[in-house]
């Protein structure tokens, strides 16, 4: 890692820790060569042997990078959906399994506080606990085969948020349909 990298890193983690939700971080804007009105959602990713394992799932990320602590950490611009899995264990074995779906946002949004994401990000699919985190992995297994995953419409992520919390079945994508249902919601 070269000296200018790594003093970026050194700035980012100063600002990003004395920053209030939802301001923009001027230093992974700097990493990334993104023009300075660009406000990046960071996905920061840790791989601790038995005790932590977070993967990205999906995405098309602005920038990413290794981190020196084994780990990643992804740029993402806004509007762009991304899908993670974040394993916790310990020497009992599994403590929490969580698999999310998330769009970035736009500066000055309300935005979901979630774990490993700053400043936030609107929350399409959370599905946690061992049940729900295999059966959100089945759905997007079964999706990566006929679509790109960071193209299909927030509208049919929320929906399988929806028939996961529920128990039921979750229905095939159908992009024109889920596009008319946001359109529909967006004007009333």
């Amino acid at each position: 890692m070269s000296i200018l990298a790594w003093s970026l890193e050194q700035i980012y983690l100063k600002v990003n820790s004395a920053a209030p939700f939802g301001a923009k971080y001027a230093s992974p804007t700097a990493m990334s060569g993104a023009s300075e009105q660009t406000a990046l959602t960071t996905l920061t990713l840790t791989v601790r042997g038995k005790s932590a394992n977070d993967r990205l799932l999906f995405g098309r990320a602005f920038h990413s990078r290794g981190l020196p602590y084994r780990g990643a950490m992804h740029l993402f611009e806004p509007g762009q959906v991304f899908g993670f899995v974040r394993w916790r264990g310990d020497g009992f074995g599994t403590q929490t399994w969580r698999v999310v779906v998330a769009e970035a946002g736009q500066p000055r949004e309300k935005l979901t506080r979630i774990p490993g994401i700053k400043p936030g990000a609107h929350l399409l699919l959370h599905a946690f606990g061992k049940t729900r985190a295999k059966r959100a992995l089945r759905a997007i297994d079964v999706l990566s085969d006929a679509d790109v995953l960071h193209e299909i419409h927030p509208a049919y992520w929320r929906h399988v948020h929806a028939q996961i919390a529920s128990n039921l079945p979750v229905d095939p994508y159908d992009p024109d349909v889920f596009a008319s249902l946001d359109l529909t919601r967006s004007s009333s």
